[in-house]
């Protein structure tokens, strides 16, 4: 509904002046923000020493920024749309662009803003520069729908084109009955069939368990909290009996990993006969000579005191780097904001091998990334993640992370097991079901079965990494003609066909005459309504 409400918004201001637009686009874009990421408050109050009242305005400033940017997008791609190539006849063949939209532009005004949300996505999940901020992406909210088996072919972006399809079809069904019923209904069979289509296969059954400790990140940074996390995992890790994998949270234990505690590992592992994965931190020396601290992952094996390493890449705006350091750290210290200075991983990160189990670990904000997290399932059996989301406190930051956790996993055809802190924890078929979960603020294990798949989806093969650029590009030109005008004339033409727009629909139109013949004057009669 509320597509369809910013649908109708948009083609009320279609041929009004451009600040307006952006006005109606930004009006959503802070409504969108301003629910979706309510839960920026909450950290603050959860990791800092502000008071409420900063909170609050730190968190507004947040969501004002992030509207900007989107309304900033779509109203860029809307203004393109308004153009169109126009053949006027004159002594020679020209082409000009006409500015001003006319009815005819302004019934289909509705694609322009679908492509334009379409940019805003891949700009978010595709570039992944410093502000890249993946959360509310469309597709996500249908992850218990049919439309979900898009994921597999197209990722999460796929899904999200779709729905707005859907939803565009249903703004216009009063209008163009049979095409408009045959684009709301089609993509969800079409979305059925690719949902049922066997792209990875089970090779054999494990059994996994995610610990939830249910402490809050100020417990953890006591003085005795290392020592706390360590005696309550190990606890909880001695109730899941006859497991082949333990998984704990992200920085389950704040402090640096040492030998003393990866032989600490190595001894509950060979206790529980099981693979242990835990998060904590690594301290390391920058070519300058200044310590990094790192936000790690460690896998151990029963077999022997040895440990892999897996180290965080994707690093969370605000919470753990600040973009555009130069311009923003002055600001971010003025504000006194609670970041810590983690840096990110060194090199090539590989999977884990744990006891023949091929395990592709992400952490936290990482599994927000669908090309990143694609290239972690090639060759893995299982995906993991941990997590702390308890600086979201109780909002709904925790069941947003899983919704996504859940699109990953039908974008790869894998199983994925999640360990939280403070939940959600769970386990994630590759359909996206959850079939094993703990709810959040509770401490327990979670366990479950489940498969080691081979093979890898579309999306995976094709359509992530650097070939999801080529793909991207391909879907915001829409095949369009390549010429001088790159892009926008693309977009234009490809509406053309179409759509087949034809200047003669409205009655300002019907009034445009083009010059037939020489004149006396050798000038060109141009439309009144054009702009320039």
């Amino acid at each position: 509904m509320s597509f369809v409400l910013l649908f109708y918004a948009s083609e009320q201001v279609f041929e009004r002046a451009f600040f307006l637009r952006f006005l109606v686009l930004f009006a959503f874009a802070v409504g969108m923000y301003g629910v979706g990421t309510s839960w920026v408050h909450n950290s603050f109050q959860s990791v800092g020493d502000l008071s409420g009242t900063i909170s609050v305005w730190i968190t507004a400033l947040f969501v004002l920024a992030a509207a900007f940017m989107f309304s900033g997008i779509l109203v860029v791609i809307q203004e393109i749309w308004a153009l169109r190539p126009r053949f006027i006849e004159t002594e020679k063949d020209t082409m000009t662009l006409a500015r001003k939209p006319s009815s005819a532009h302004r019934r289909y005004s509705v694609f322009g803003t679908v492509f334009g949300w379409m940019v805003f996505e891949f700009l978010n999940t595709l570039i992944e520069w410093e502000l890249s901020f993946p959360w509310l992406l469309a597709g996500y909210a249908f992850i218990d729908t049919w439309l979900v088996g898009f994921a597999t072919v197209g990722g999460v972006t796929l899904v999200s084109f779709f729905v707005l399809i859907t939803a565009s079809a249903l703004y216009r069904i009063r209008r163009i009955r049979l095409l408009t019923i045959v684009l709301a209904v089609i993509p969800w069979l079409l979305g059925v069939v690719l949902l049922n289509i066997p792209w990875t296969r089970p090779v054999e059954e494990k059994e996994v368990a995610m610990v939830q400790n249910n402490f809050s990140i100020m417990e953890k940074m006591e003085e005795d909290g290392p020592t706390h996390s360590w005696r309550t995992n190990t606890r909880l890790t001695l109730e899941a009996d006859g497991v082949d994998l333990v998984i704990w949270p992200e920085v389950a234990i704040h402090s640096f990993l040492t030998q003393e505690l990866v032989y600490s590992l190595y001894s509950l592992a060979a206790r529980v006969d099981a693979s242990v994965v835990t998060g904590t931190l690594s301290l390391t020396n920058s070519r300058d000579g200044e310590s990094v601290i790192h936000n790690i992952a460690v896998g151990v094996t029963k077999y022997e005191p040895e440990y892999q390493e897996y180290q965080k890449t994707k690093m969370a705006p605000f919470g753990e780097i600040i973009p555009f350091k130069p311009v923003l750290e002055p600001i971010v210290k003025w504000l006194q904001l609670p970041v810590n200075a983690i840096g990110p991983g060194i090199g090539t990160q590989h999977n884990m091998d744990l006891d023949g189990l091929d395990v592709g670990i992400t952490i936290c904000y990482e599994i927000a990334f669908p090309s990143y997290v694609a290239a972690r399932s090639k060759n893995s059996d299982i995906l993991v993640t941990i997590s702390e989301d308890a600086w979201m406190g109780n909002s709904i930051g925790p069941a947003q992370h899983m919704q996504i956790a859940r699109m990953r996993a039908v974008e790869t055809g894998r199983y994925l097991a999640r360990a939280t802190t403070r939940g959600i924890s769970g386990i994630v078929d590759p359909r996206g079901n959850l079939i094993a979960t703990m709810p959040a603020n509770q401490q327990g294990v979670v366990r479950g079965t489940v498969q080691t798949m081979e093979g890898e989806t579309w999306f995976v093969r094709y359509l992530s990494g650097m070939t999801g650029w080529l793909w991207g590009v391909l879907v915001l030109l829409g095949g369009g003609m390549v010429s001088a005008f790159g892009g926008v004339v693309g977009l234009l033409f490809l509406r053309q066909i179409f759509f087949r727009e034809v200047d003669k629909v409205d009655d300002e139109s019907a009034q445009e005459k083009v010059p037939e013949g020489d004149t006396d004057t050798g000038e060109e009669t141009e439309p009144e309504n054009d702009r320039h």
